[in-house]
C-alpha cells in the first residue's frame, strides 16, 4: 500500500476523536470516537456497515413478498463499452439508462403485463485490463404471479434497453450480453435457503459489492488495493485507477427502492448511510484506551480483531492484558 494517496475524508475513517472507547451495540464490540467517512462505495468500513444493513432491508422485504405468494425476478442491464472510457461517463449513462427505462411507457405496459409491483436497484462497478471499467445494474423485480413468464419478460426488457441506448447515440447490445432476466425460486423455504448462502444470496448479490471479487479477470474495485493487484498493475497504475474510482462515485446512491415498496413491505423510514452508521455507536462502554495506543492497534489487525472478539465473549481481563502489552510497546 506504500505510496497511496487516499481522498481527505475516506483516508481519515477510523481516526481517533479523543479517547476512543471499545463498547458493545447488540453483543457486538466496535468503537466509538472515531471520523467516519459514511461513504458506501469506497471504504473499507464504512461499506462494510451500510451494505450489510440494507442487505439485511432486503432479506426483510424479499421473505414479506413471497410469504404473500408472489413471484421474483433478478434483472441485469449493462452497455457496450470501451477500455479508454472514463468510469464518470460509463455510470452515467447506465444509471441515466434506467431512469429513462423506468419512464418510458414501454416499461409501463410490461409493469402491467408481467405483474411488476416493486424493484430495488444497485450498481455494480468492476474493472478489465482488457475491456477497462464496466458499470451495471442488477434489480430484483417484485412480481405479483410467481409463474410469471420472466424468460418473456427478459426478451421485452433487452428490446427496451438496446433501444434506449441507440437512441442516445449508443452501440446496441449483443445478443449474448446486455440484459439477463431469472427467475428466482418463490416458495417461502427456497427463498430462506437461498438469501442464507453467504456469497450468493439475493441479498449478498444485490447490495454486498464490498465482500465480491471480480469474476474471471476483473477485478472489484476493492482488489484495486491489494498488494498483489499492485504489484500485477504497477503502483502508479493501481493508484490512479482508484482513485478514479473514488471521484466517479462520490455523492451517487448506491441503492435505490421503488417509491411505494417499502411503505407495503417496510413501514420504517429509510436510514441515510449516516444514519447507518450512526446507529452502530452507543452501546455499553467496555474499555477506554489513549488514541496512541488505538493506533498501535489499527496497525495490527489480527490483534485487534482478536480483542473485539474477547469483549464480545466477555473475557474482558484478557482484553485488557493485550491491549496492555500493546501500550507497553
Amino acid at each position: 500500500m506504500t505510496g497511496f494517496v487516499k481522498p481527505d475524508r475516506i483516508a481519515r475513517c477510523g481516526w481517533p476523536i479523543g479517547m476512543p472507547v471499545v463498547q458493545l451495540v447488540d453483543g457486538k464490540a466496535g468503537f466509538r470516537n472515531l471520523e467516519h467517512c459514511c461513504s458506501p462505495w469506497a471504504c473499507s468500513i464504512c461499506s462494510t456497515i451500510i451494505r450489510a444493513h440494507r442487505a439485511g432491508e432486503l432479506r426483510q422485504v424479499v421473505t414479506a413478498w413471497t410469504e404473500q405468494g408472489h413471484g421474483l425476478a433478478f434483472l441485469t442491464v449493462t452497455r457496450p463499452h470501451t477500455i479508454s472510457e472514463p468510469l464518470e461517463v460509463g455510470l452515467d449513462r447506465v444509471q441515466s439508462g434506467w431512469r429513462e427505462l423506468g419512464a418510458s411507457q414501454k416499461w409501463r405496459t410490461l409493469k402491467q403485463v408481467y405483474g411488476i409491483r416493486h424493484w430495488v436497484r444497485s450498481t455494480e462497478i468492476t474493472w478489465n485490463l482488457s475491456h477497462g471499467w464496466h458499470a451495471h445494474i442488477h434489480a430484483l423485480l417484485f412480481l405479483e404471479d410467481p409463474d410469471a413468464d420472466v424468460n418473456g419478460l427478459g426478451r421485452e426488457i433487452r428490446e427496451l434497453w438496446s433501444g434506449l441506448l441507440s437512441r442516445d447515440g449508443g452501440r446496441p447490445i449483443s445478443r449474448r450480453h446486455g440484459v439477463t432476466c431469472l427467475p428466482v425460486a418463490t416458495t417461502p423455504e427456497q427463498v430462506a435457503s437461498y438469501l442464507s448462502k453467504s456469497s450468493d444470496g439475493i441479498s449478498a448479490e444485490l447490495m454486498r459489492m464490498d465482500a465480491k471479487r471480480g469474476r474471471k479477470a476483473s477485478l472489484s474495485p476493492f482488489q484495486l488495493l491489494d498488494q498483489e493487484t499492485i504489484d500485477q498493475l504497477g503502483p502508479g497504475t493501481a493508484r490512479r485507477l482508484w482513485l478514479e474510482y473514488v471521484a466517479a462515485t462520490h455523492g451517487r446512491r448506491s441503492v435505490t427502492w421503488s417509491r411505494k415498496l417499502r411503505g407495503e413491505l417496510m413501514p420504517t423510514r429509510e436510514r441515510t448511510d449516516q444514519e447507518i452508521i450512526e446507529a452502530t455507536i452507543g452501546g455499553q462502554d467496555v474499555i477506554d484506551m489513549p488514541a496512541a495506543q488505538y493506533r498501535e492497534l489499527r496497525q495490527a489487525p489480527n490483534l485487534l480483531a482478536h480483542v473485539l472478539g474477547l469483549v464480545e465473549t466477555g473475557e474482558i481481563p484478557l482484553a485488557l492484558d493485550l491491549l496492555n502489552t500493546v501500550h507497553d510497546e
